[in-house]
């Protein structure tokens, strides 16, 4: 029997959770390392309010863009502190990351992206039965007080679209936990995708 959910919201967040294990399980035969999704919190707040959830680290912040294009549109945002950057690209086992050069590290993490995005825009895809894809992902350094701004004026952004933040850990190896910040700006057509065979009350 399938598991029913609450909210329609609370059943996106479910599919995006399925999209990061099997992320875990791509960024794994990248990195030639283990790679477990230990824990995802996730808070979900709509227009431009709830900003005090966002990422709390100062100083420089890596953001990852991705336009969502299909039916569905919306964009993600991926975002690694300075250390999180360090930890994650020194990670793997089949390169010496103190021989990278800027270019090279920013065409990794442009990579890590497309791993970890297009794993939770598929798993999207495939349950809600939509046609939406993943463009190709711009890199953004920037300090972390801008960060409130480089959302709010998102060209693609809509009114009524939901933001769901998503506090994601890694475990790659033996290394601790990574813990980067995902945010989704969802068009809010998406939770119109949600059966009601999959709500404990249907609507």
């Amino acid at each position: 029997m399938s598991t029913k959910f609450r909210t329609r919201e609370e059943f996106i967040v479910h599919i995006m959770n399925k999209g990061f294990a099997q992320a875990a399980d791509a960024f794994s035969r990248f990195l030639d390392k283990p790679v477990i999704m230990s824990s995802t919190q996730s808070v979900l707040f709509h227009s431009h309010t709830g900003f005090s959830y966002l990422h709390q680290e100062k100083g420089s912040l890596y953001v990852l863009i991705t336009q969502l294009i299909g039916t569905v549109t919306g964009t993600s945002y991926l975002i690694f502190s300075e250390q999180e950057r360090g930890e994650i690209l020194s990670a793997g086992n089949s390169w010496n990351f103190k021989d990278f050069n800027d270019q090279l590290k920013d065409a990794l993490l442009l990579e890590i992206d497309n791993i970890i995005s297009a794993s939770v825009i598929s798993e999207l895809a495939n349950v809600l039965h939509v046609e939406i894809y993943g463009d190709v992902p711009v890199l953004k350094k920037l300090d972390a007080s801008e960060l409130q701004k480089l959302i709010v004026d998102d060209p693609g952004g809509k009114e009524d679209a939901g933001l769901i933040l998503m506090n994601t850990a890694f475990s790659i190896g033996e290394k601790e936990q990574i813990h980067p910040q995902f945010i989704w700006r969802l068009d809010s057509k998406i939770f119109e995708k949600v059966p009601e065979s999959r709500l404990l009350i249907a609507e």
